[in-house]
């Protein structure tokens, strides 16, 4: 953190400019009081424009005059783009929406790390630490040995704990690891809002990357195409879309749901919370996560809307553009009919030349052989390893048809060898074979047996075979 960096931070982060702003302490006061006391994530132009006239007038009251403008102009210079502590945007309604940006949420944040607390839960704090630490060191570090063994410890710790209640050992938190636990868990469930915010804030930008690309670029639809193809891919395969498409994964799923319901409800049935926490501020947490990763999850399908009505445009412009042609033609023949062509060549025509497939240029039917069965059983003296029956495996070829569509993505064809670099062989040869096979099977494959590729084959047991292969491109656009 240099000087200058600090010094330039101040004058362009929203979220400091915001600190030092004139109307920092009516700003961050409204903000508080309309999107966390009143449980909002966002709020209509008329909603809004109510509380904060309310507002204003509670606090114009005690401190006569202090703010002079009308509601309507404070909310503009919330909204503005040299603030941008809100952001306005229109949904399905025709009403204006406001909701709080990432910078205005940092505020929010930063303000109740500095409440002075009574109670600070560090114990908690230090069990999920090192609870992190042992399942990072326990999925990472340790052989398969060493987490069987340690497996069986947290048995055997597991039986002790039975043990002990059978006996009616007291073994509950007291009132003071109860308090820990909810203090945790009320942090870590509003930081998880704030983070939902900014992720969402990031999926916007990407979203208004797509739309420039869009509106820019005058390629052909399958290049476009691919660059919001790999927008969209770049959105699921970073690091936080990762993470958050699994928390959604989780936080949608049927049986997840009704257990955190059950757990929420249960919560406030404990004595020492019911007490902590009167206002039940818990309660609809998985409405609101739902609701905030709702949001997030329709800004990644708004591409999918945009790359429709891309097409859609595309589609009715190169119509328009045939039926000019075809008109152009029909003027041209009439304007030649009257007076016909002595010259062969009487019309060009730019563009490579049509290539002609005569029926007389097809070859003839050839006789297959027959070939002759042999009736007769012979006897082998040969051993048959009945071990290798049990041995068996199957060979996903879904997987593989999506294994060739990820990696021409990002190319306009590739080879079996291309598509082994990026998702390694792990069932040998029968899954080399399998990729064949969707080749063979596709007509838009192109299969060169004059060319040959090497590729290195490993199995589950890890014997390695260097196959040779033809050449064999799958071309972007493949029929799978």
């Amino acid at each position: 953190m240099t000087y200058e960096y600090l010094k330039n931070l101040k004058a362009t982060h929203q979220t400091l400019k915001l600190l030092n702003s004139d109307n920092f302490a009516m700003s961050v006061a409204f903000f508080h009081f309309a999107f966390i006391q009143k449980r909002n994530i966002t709020l209509t132009h008329s909603a809004i424009l109510l509380y904060l006239d309310d507002f204003l007038y509670d606090i114009n009251e005690t401190y006569k005059g202090a703010f002079p403008k009308e509601a309507k102009a404070y909310l503009e210079d919330f909204s503005h783009d040299k603030s941008a502590y809100l952001r306005k945007y229109h949904g399905s309604e025709d009403e204006a929406l406001y909701e709080l940006t990432p910078q205005a949420q940092k505020v929010l944040e930063f303000i109740e790390s500095l409440k002075k607390r009574e109670f600070i839960g560090s114990r908690s704090k230090f069990n999920i630490i090192f609870e992190l630490l042992e399942e990072l060191e326990f999925e990472t570090n340790l052989s398969d040995r060493e987490r069987i063994k340690k497996l069986e410890n947290e048995k055997k710790v597991l039986d002790m704990q039975i043990e002990a209640i059978k006996a009616k050992e007291d073994l509950r938190f007291d009132e003071s690891r109860i308090k820990e636990h909810f203090m945790q868990i009320d942090e870590m469930v509003r930081k998880l809002k704030y983070d939902f915010s900014e992720m969402e804030y990031n999926f916007r930008n990407l979203n208004t990357l797509a739309m420039e690309q869009i509106a820019l670029r005058d390629d052909g639809k399958g290049d476009i195409l691919g660059s919001i193809f790999d927008i969209e891919d770049s959105i699921r395969q970073n690091d936080q879309g990762k993470s958050f498409f699994a928390f959604w994964q989780l936080l949608t799923d049927a049986s997840r749901s009704q257990k955190l319901t059950s757990l929420l409800e249960n919560l406030y049935k404990i004595p020492t919370i019911s007490r902590l926490d009167s206002d039940k501020k818990l309660q609809n947490v998985k409405y609101n996560l739902l609701q905030s990763g709702e949001k997030i999850y329709n800004v990644s399908a708004k591409l999918i809307e945009q790359l429709r009505r891309f097409l859609d445009d595309r589609v009715w412009i190169e119509n328009r553009r045939i039926l000019e042609l075809s008109k152009a033609i029909e003027k041209n023949a009439i304007e030649v009919k009257e007076t016909t062509p002595t010259k062969r060549d009487f019309m060009l025509m730019k563009g490579d030349r049509v290539t002609l497939e005569l029926p007389f240029s097809r070859s003839l039917y050839t006789i297959k052989q027959e070939s002759e069965f042999k009736k007769e059983l012979q006897e082998l003296d040969i051993e048959i390893d009945l071990e290798s029956f049990y041995h068996q495996f199957f060979i996903d070829e879904q997987e593989l048809k999506r294994n060739i569509a990820h990696t021409l993505l990002h190319q306009p064809q590739c080879s079996i060898a291309d598509i082994v670099k990026k998702f390694p062989l792990k069932k040998g040869v029968a899954e080399l074979v399998g990729y064949i096979s969707i080749a063979k099977n596709s007509q838009d494959t192109i299969i060169n047996a004059k060319l040959t590729e090497k590729i290195l084959t490993s199995d589950e047991e890890g014997a390695q075979k260097l196959v040779q292969i033809p050449k064999i491109l799958f071309v972007k656009g493949t029929q799978l």
